[in-house]
């Protein structure tokens, strides 16, 4: 990584920091100047406003969850552990992509409230993303008559995904505090994987 790497790291870092605790629009790039020590100058070589910075910070999350979201394997399949576990697996790893870095959980959780169109947008890239996976994983379970061949597999993804983020805004946002603890997101998912499960899954 160079130098210069470096630098627009740290801008990113402090203003991560500073989108998550103020918000967009209370953030001001004085605020991220202070916070990082640096000159206003090094700040606008890599930034031409605060919109480029937040964007660029987006832009960056979408590429952590795109990566993260490719990288989640699970070694069991449908042979050796029931839909449920399956779908617990799943939901665990997509809150702890939350759980792991507050910040961003905060940006992201949060950052469509009141911004414009065009963050919204970026916003929608990660319920896509998630969707998408979703998705796959409910033809995997037809394909091993778990689910009804008749299901709507889009509507039951949204679903799905709605509650993802909504479960992550609630518990990993609002009511999160520091003693919160990674084992705790075992009890999230297990409440709402039993949950989906008895709506979704055919009775065997």
């Amino acid at each position: 990584m160079t130098r210069a790497d470096d630098t627009r790291d740290k801008i990113l870092l402090h203003a991560k920091r500073l989108f998550s605790e103020k918000g967009y629009y209370a953030t001001q790039i004085s605020d991220i100047i202070e916070s990082a020590k640096i000159g206003r100058g090094t700040v606008y070589q890599y930034f031409s406003n605060k919109e480029h910075l937040f964007i660029s910070l987006l832009e960056r999350f979408l590429i952590e969850w795109e990566r993260y979201i490719n990288e989640l394997s699970i070694k069991e399949d449908l042979e050796t552990i029931s839909p449920y576990q399956y779908l617990k697996k799943r939901l665990y790893e997509a809150f702890r992509f939350f759980f792991e870095d507050r910040d961003r959980a905060n940006i992201i959780l949060r950052a469509g409230l009141g911004l414009p169109d065009h963050f919204e947008q970026k916003i929608q890239h990660f319920e896509n993303k998630l969707i998408n996976m979703i998705i796959a994983d409910l033809k995997i379970a037809v394909n091993f008559s778990n689910i009804s061949k008749e299901a709507d597999l889009n509507f039951m993804a949204n679903l799905i995904a709605g509650g993802v983020f909504r479960l992550a805004h609630y518990y990993l946002t609002i009511t999160m505090d520091d003693n919160m603890l990674i084992e705790d997101l075992e009890t999230i998912s297990d409440k709402a994987s039993r949950i989906i499960a008895q709506g979704i899954f055919n009775k065997k």
